[in-house]
């Protein structure tokens, strides 16, 4: 035996024919995706009118109260004692019985936190506070 002559079998791969398969595949594949591809038409249910709420300014309830004492009801004067009835009246046709409260830096804090309480028993179930 002659080590030299290395003229036998090879136990390399041969990777060209393999090669060859995996590019017809890949061919195949790329021709045939976009073909395979369905688009299904969907409808996406919207959601109910009455779930969203009315955008502010709309029916939204201001109570403001001035340094002089002068109380308004969405612009309207008011008495003190006749607040509970009509806000009552109000917040019945409101859902988010919010309501807002505009008072000047010089209003007494106790008169406006008195009025915030007359809001909370006549059925208000939140209380906001407008700023400048």
């Amino acid at each position: 035996m002659d080590l030299g002559n290395r003229q036998g079998r090879r136990s390399e791969i041969n990777v060209t024919p393999l090669i060859d398969v995996v590019l017809v595949l890949l061919i195949i594949f790329m021709v045939l995706t976009p073909s395979m591809l369905k688009h299904l038409p969907t409808t996406v249910p919207r959601k109910a009118d009455e779930a969203t709420p009315p955008p502010p300014g709309e029916t939204s309830i201001l109570i403001e109260y001035t340094a002089k004492r002068d109380l308004s009801l969405n612009g309207e004067p008011l008495r003190p004692e006749a607040l509970g009835a009509k806000l009552a009246e109000r917040l019945s046709a409101d859902r988010q019985k919010v309501v807002f409260f505009k008072a000047d830096d010089e209003s007494p804090y106790g008169e406006v936190v008195r009025l915030m309480d007359i809001a909370r028993g006549a059925g208000a179930k939140t209380l906001a506070v407008v700023t400048k």
